[in-house]
This record gives structure tokens, sequence and C-alpha cells, in this order.
């Protein structure tokens, strides 16, 4: 079950990419499976991207630092529009 989760990710990491996506270079990952290693080894496996424990655990966390990403991306767009 785990391998075809990983195996999902890795489809939904490319169609975002075909959807115009920065092309993945690693995985931060915080919640409970972040501290499974086997989980985070099948990921990588299937993603052929590193995968590492953030810092700080929480999920929400990880929730808050795309949210600040993506703020981010679009104030340089509006600037370069």
């Amino acid at each position: 079950m785990l391998e075809s989760m990983a195996r999902i990710e890795g489809e939904a990491y490319a169609q975002l990419r075909r959807l115009g996506a920065s092309p993945l270079s690693e995985v931060v990952t915080a919640g409970g499976g972040a501290v499974n290693e086997k989980w985070t080894a099948m990921r990588a496996a299937a993603l052929g991207v590193p995968v590492r424990r953030a810092e700080q655990g929480e999920a929400s966390y990880g929730a808050a630092l795309l949210a600040r990403q993506g703020w981010r991306q679009q104030q340089q767009q509006a600037k370069a529009g």
C-alpha cells in the first residue's frame, strides 16, 4: 500500500510539472509519516529526489511554508510582469 501511495505521489508531482510547476528537487516531509524511515525511502525511490524530515515536524508548519513560497513567487511575477 505504501509503495502505491508513493507512486501516486510521484504521478501528482509529474502532473504539477506538466501544468508549469517548478521541477521537483527535494521533498521536505512533516507529520506522522516523516518519522518512518522505510516510508521515507520508498518515497525517495518513487520520486527520484531526496526526501528529508522537516526541522519543524508539524504538518501545519509545512502548509504555512508552502503558502509563503507561493506568495513570494506571486510577488516576483507581479514585479516582472
